[in-house]
């Protein structure tokens, strides 16, 4: 099914993203910062730490991974492994005018489903899952917290799709922002002028008034749905599509340089010395003891 193998890699990491919160080794879990015990879970431990240095921490951890992945992935991100980008690919699918009401109705309720189970998961990486479903039935704030932001990420998908990647998205303006030329890219070649003008790579780009045709645009996610229209509208000819990417490995799709490397090394070094900074024993002033053995 080519809708499947497009978004082959998002699923492939979805499944251990949504599995990873309910993952426990003895009394702890895998991986999960504890706000309802002020305490980091790793590996089936756990270290106490203040609340404000477990925001810290997580905020930290979510600029510099967010940095490393623009230095290598850039906007490749955006087009394979971005939730929007997979919900973009499932409403192109359902939205068609030739759809029935009934196909629309399961894509809404599709996207719906999909929009609480990552915003579920999302949520559960600050609070046991067993605790949050009980959040969930008593209305708590961590409950409410999981609702509020399915409906805003059901909200964008339908009202400010486009306009979020292109203009409002954090990730967006830090690959926007780095000195990076040299960028995987979709591109638009036809030296023999076989475009028909039909507009179908315009249509269907949930970036508003990008034209993959006038040439490079850093607002462009890869998500790759004007390749697949152009492979359409040359369906019986020869030509496969006017529009191709680059080939080259993905971990250089923001680029080739050394100083990129130099940079990535340096960003994981200040990020490893801060985690130990911020979860020394001394930052403990705002944490709720439990007088629990931990080890």
């Amino acid at each position: 099914m080519r809708f499947l193998s497009d978004n082959k890699t998002f699923l492939a990491l979805l499944i251990p993203f949504i599995a990873l919160p309910w993952i426990t080794i003895g009394n702890y879990h895998l991986l999960l910062f504890n706000f309802s015990h002020d305490r980091l879970e790793v590996l089936g431990f756990a270290h106490e730490i203040g609340t404000y240095a477990l925001i810290a921490l997580i905020a930290l951890l979510g600029i510099s991974v967010a940095i490393i992945i623009a230095l290598t992935l850039s906007r490749f991100y955006c087009g394979t492994l971005c939730p929007n980008t997979f919900f973009a690919h499932i409403l192109s699918r359902v939205s068609g005018r030739k759809n029935s009401f009934l196909s629309k109705l399961l894509g809404f309720i599709l996207l719906g489903l999909l929009s609480f189970t990552l915003a579920f998961s999302v949520i559960a990486y600050g609070i046991s899952a067993p605790e949050l479903i009980n959040a969930l039935r008593q209305l708590t704030f961590a409950g409410w917290l999981v609702i509020f932001l399915s409906l805003l990420m059901i909200a964008e998908v339908f009202m400010v799709q486009g306009w979020y990647c292109a203009y409002l998205c954090p990730y967006g303006a830090i690959c926007a922002i780095l000195p990076i030329e040299d960028r995987l890219t979709y591109a638009f070649e036809d030296p023999e002028n076989h475009c028909t003008d039909c507009g179908g790579c315009v249509k269907i780009c949930p970036i508003p008034a990008l034209d993959i045709r006038e040439g490079f645009d850093i607002r462009c996610i890869q998500c790759g749905l004007c390749e697949s229209a152009c492979e359409k509208t040359f369906a019986k000819s020869p030509i496969t599509s006017l529009i191709h990417h680059d080939k080259r490995s993905v971990l250089q799709a923001g680029g080739k340089s050394r100083g990129i490397m130099i940079a990535i090394i340096l960003i994981t070094l200040l990020t490893i010395t801060s985690i130990i900074t911020l979860t020394d024993a001394k930052q403990l002033d705002s944490c709720r003891l439990e007088n629990i053995v931990l080890y």
